[in-house]
């Protein structure tokens, strides 16, 4: 039976996987804060997501990078935010030790939307450096305004950092982790008079501009949300379906040319 997880390879079973040029995924998360009753270590469940898809598809799923670019949370306890710069000469490392063998398709699984715009400038390095494109997919950006209907079985449920996904993931994989006593209600992300969308979104009339703020000014306890909507089912329904459209996003890769 062949192996989907790199760390559980030896050498010789690595060297006859990579002859096969599968899709190499790396996942990658964030160790940060997520209101007082979840873990903070949430780069598990990507590397949950990308361990299914790859027993899935036959994709090799490399050893989580867990640390993320998490400035605006270290005024909470238990964040472990990296520079950009780190988690880039990381991820470069990272490559030069895959691309020697001549794989040519490399997808990063981002847990972490503070990741995205780091990936981007590493992608277009390797684009300029290597003649290969590099892909991301980010499953959290499928929890979808759909989705959430669907699994709550309500219109407008109110989701935010703090609370769902991440809480129903944690009380669906590590309950016994997981700290209802310590529930505490959702804040409005609110700051000087002004709504904000993630921590430097904001608007008037309607229109978008941005300014940056750390997340304890928008909530004193690092919930948005209510956190009344997560469950183990949630968790359970809501990771099934991640990881069948992370499958088909990796098929669909596999069959692109991805070199220049």
């Amino acid at each position: 039976m062949s192996k989907a997880e790199l760390c559980s390879m030896t050498w010789a079973e690595s060297a006859e996987a990579f002859k096969q040029n599968p899709v190499i995924l790396i996942p990658m998360g964030s160790i940060e804060e997520h209101g007082p009753a979840t873990p903070v270590g949430d780069y598990r469940y990507t590397a949950e997501i990308s361990r299914q898809v790859a027993e899935a598809t036959g994709a090799v799923s490399c050893p989580t990078i867990p640390w993320g670019y998490s400035e605006y949370f270290k005024p909470f306890p238990g964040t472990i935010s990296i520079r950009p710069e780190t988690l880039t000469m990381i991820l470069e490392d990272h490559l030069d030790c895959l691309l020697r063998f001549g794989l040519d398709h490399i997808m990063f699984v981002c847990g972490h939307k503070g990741d995205l715009h780091i990936l981007e400038q590493l992608g277009r390095k390797i684009r300029l450096a290597h003649k290969l494109r590099v892909a991301t997919m980010e499953p959290i950006a499928w929890f979808t305004e759909e989705w959430k209907r669907e699994v709550y079985g309500a219109d407008k449920p109110w989701t935010g950092h703090g609370t769902d996904p991440m809480q129903s993931f944690a009380m669906h994989l590590y309950p016994a982790e997981v700290r209802p006593d310590l529930l505490q209600p959702g804040n409005k992300p609110v700051w000087n008079g002004q709504t904000f969308q993630g921590t430097a979104a904001t608007f008037t009339e309607g229109n978008i501009w941005h300014m940056y703020l750390d997340y304890n000014e928008l909530t004193p306890n690092g919930v948005i949300g209510d956190v009344n909507l997560p469950s183990a089912e949630v968790g359970r329904r809501t990771l099934d379906r991640l990881v069948a459209i992370g499958s088909k996003v990796v098929r669909r890769f596999a069959e692109i040319d991805t070199r220049l």
